[in-house]
């Protein structure tokens, strides 16, 4: 399947909202404005442990986040580096997101074009939820999931339109007031192209200037470019629901040839960094009146490919691509006490990558294919009216071949399965206990497009296990909740790049066993108009024994002991929502090297505020003050101190920002 240029689909995304045709809209009643208002924040209930969470629609509006920090920094389990948005990478428990499983409406994101930049590209404009279930754990969690999976879910039509509408249009602008400041435009248009069946298109375009850092410097080079293309058609008819999405996704700038780091060499060049991510994927739910059926399928396209080159002379430093195309068959069948999910899937990927970053002498491409076939099945059984068990087993099957280039002739084959099981008792009424062990299995894949035209295969790699042990409480009553969960994690024969010089560049290796050890708390209460939560995580990561740290890019790091905070308020008369968001951060170890400096320990937080003027969501007019008190830190899941150097090479954060937005539905 080839789909048209970026910029056509850009091109087309913003023809088609500027002159949808559609039904005529139709003006929804005003609300109550003394009518209470649900806020929607994490959703949380006895099966979703602190890091398994799902924020929805409200929670992502709440924030205004425009890059992948600004959106999950904030969640329990969960770290994101900073800097320019290219270079965050999330961290979960510890783990780099290379070891995550990730979709973006079903659509397997395999893979990596290149280990110094972040590989999920998001744009949270056009998002509907985020779902994170940390740890290896149930069958339907795709395969592969070594520490997890996380499912990104787009809005479409009927998530925009307002009861008793069929037609509608969002207009908004931001602006960001922090160094050499930012802005960004959003247009979509949506309506009911029938009673069945609904529309959404929509464009967003973003660029920012070089930031400042909380001690008032600017920070060079981090200036980008963001442009976010998106449509998606949804059909609901009788048992049957189905929907088509297209995304877009193009990140541009000029940073260093390493776009995590500053130039601490003092040789590095400027370079031109072209990003870009298509991905097509088509929903299906059969779900007639029979307990034995609900039937769900998902076939997929994603294409990433990135470019960099020198910016002065145009020379080639790197580029790839990295496509994955599959499908997920499953159906849920229940009866008695059970509810049974059982399916197939499969993906097939290939990916292409050239390097010239080294001495010619090493200079070097690779194209690289590979092929997972799945069968799963997970049973949930509900024992008694307080006991319910979970078991599930995943066969998986991997091929991988070097087809051409660097190691080309060599093949990497190997199956193995992946069981869990877990019980959750509920101990008196609204306090429940749950223990859970899995075990997942991945096989040789393409681990990166850029590494792979200068690390050789030699068809002896042994395949990667995790597994999870987890215990938890989970407390609820009268507004009042707490949860707490205990694990351990284990990532046996982890592939790695291993650097050699000579004859060749290095080659992948299992490079040893990874451990995460850790613990996550969160309390909270709502009441009518207010939610109040508090929280505190913390991951214990080790590799064959040692500390992590920030060198070990593609595993991951050590972060410090986190807290966090969060209030929302909402005042039901004049329409307005008030949100705090806080996170502590404490001083690390620096393992890196004997006489490193301890990460330092920070704090930051956030205020949101959104007004609807008109008591509706036809009007919102919104403020944040990111990093209120302009602290200056540097992230602990941002590569920072370099031991060789005895310099902090990574990009400190932003400091204190201001963004206004506006918002007109009509």
């Amino acid at each position: 399947m080839r789909l048209p240029p970026p910029a056509s689909l850009r091109h087309l995304a913003l023809a088609v909202v500027l002159g949808l045709p559609v039904a005529p809209a139709q003006t929804a009643a005003p609300a109550d404005p003394d009518e209470p208002v649900t806020l929607e924040s994490v959703v949380i209930t006895a099966e979703r442990e602190p890091g398994n969470f799902l924020l929805g629609l409200d929670e992502i509006a709440r924030t205004h986040a425009n890059d992948l920090g600004q959106l999950l920094a904030y969640e329990s389990t969960l770290a994101v580096g900073g800097g320019a948005p290219i270079a965050q990478k999330i961290y979960v428990r510890g783990f780099e997101d290379v070891l995550l499983n990730v979709t973006i409406d079903g659509a397997q994101q395999a893979g990596e074009l290149y280990h110094h930049q972040g590989r999920v590209q998001l744009e949270p404009e056009f998002i509907r939820s985020i779902q994170l279930d940390a740890g290896a754990g149930a069958a339907t969690a795709g395969a592969g999931a070594l520490t997890g999976a996380l499912a990104v879910t787009t809005k479409d039509a009927f998530d925009l339109l307002r009861p008793g509408q069929d037609a509608g249009f969002l207009v908004r602008g931001a602006a960001g007031f922090n160094g050499e400041d930012s802005q960004k435009g959003v247009v979509s248009a949506y309506g009911k192209l029938s009673a069945n069946v609904g529309l959404v298109v929509g464009y967003s375009r973003q660029s920012g200037d070089h930031y400042e850092d909380g001690s008032g410097r600017i920070v060079t080079p981090t200036a980008f470019d963001h442009e976010r293309a998106y449509l998606k058609a949804t059909g609901r008819f009788g048992a049957h629901e189905a929907s088509v999405a297209v995304e877009d996704v193009h990140d541009f700038g000029t940073y260093y040839e390493r776009p995590n780091f500053v130039n601490f060499t003092g040789t590095y060049i400027l370079s031109d960094h072209d990003l870009s991510r298509q991905t097509v994927t088509y929903n299906h739910r059969f779900n007639p009146v029979s307990e034995l059926v609900d039937l769900k399928a998902v076939a997929y396209w994603t294409a990433n490919d990135f470019l960099n080159r020198r910016n002065t002379t145009g020379a080639l430093y790197g580029k790839g691509d990295f496509t994955s195309a599959g499908f997920d068959l499953r159906n849920t069948s229940a009866w008695s006490a059970h509810a049974a999910t059982y399916g197939i899937e499969y993906r097939v990927d290939d990916a292409f990558g050239r390097q010239q970053a080294t001495p010619p002498a090493f200079w070097g491409y690779s194209r690289q294919s590979a092929s997972v076939l799945g069968l799963y099945a997970q049973d949930n059984w509900t024992v008694t009216d307080v006991v319910r068990l979970s078991a599930g087993l995943r066969f998986d099957t991997y091929r991988h071949e070097v087809d051409a280039g660097v190691g080309a002739g060599v093949s990497n084959d190997d199956a193995g399965f992946s069981p869990n099981a877990s019980v959750e008792w509920e101990l008196v009424p609204g306090l429940t206990a749950r223990a859970a062990y899995a075990v997942s299995f991945r096989g040789i894949t393409i681990r990166e497009a850029f590494f792979s035209g200068l690390y050789v295969h030699q068809g002896d790699l042994e395949s990667e296990q995790a597994d999870n042990l987890e215990f938890g409480l989970a407390w609820e009553r009268d507004g009042l909740f707490a949860r707490a969960t205990v694990y351990r994690q284990t990532i046996e024969n982890y592939i790695n790049a291993v650097y050699l010089g000579t004859p060749v560049w290095g080659y992948w290796r299992n490079t040893g066993d990874a451990k995460v050890e850790g613990y996550e708390l969160e309390a909270g209460r709502r009441w009518r108009h207010v939610n109040a939560s508090i929280g505190v995580w913390e991951a214990d990561n080790t590799f064959n024994g040692r500390t992590l740290t920030d060198a070990d890019l593609g595993l991951g790091t050590r972060i410090g002991r986190t807290w966090t905070a969060r209030v929302d308020w909402f005042l039901p008369r004049p329409h307005l929502e008030l949100s705090l968001r806080s996170r502590r951060v404490d001083a690390e170890p620096n393992a890196i090297a004997a006489t490193a400096p301890a990460k330092p320990g920070y704090g930051v937080t956030d205020l949101h505020a959104n007004w609807q003027p008109r008591g509706t969501d036809r009007v919102t007019l919104s403020a944040s003050v990111n990093n209120v008190f302009d602290a200056f830190y540097y992230d602990h899941a941002t590569y920072s101190y370099h031991a060789g150097s005895g310099k902090y090479i990574g990009f400190p954060a932003k400091g204190r920002e201001l963004v206004l937005s506006a918002a007109y539905k009509f």
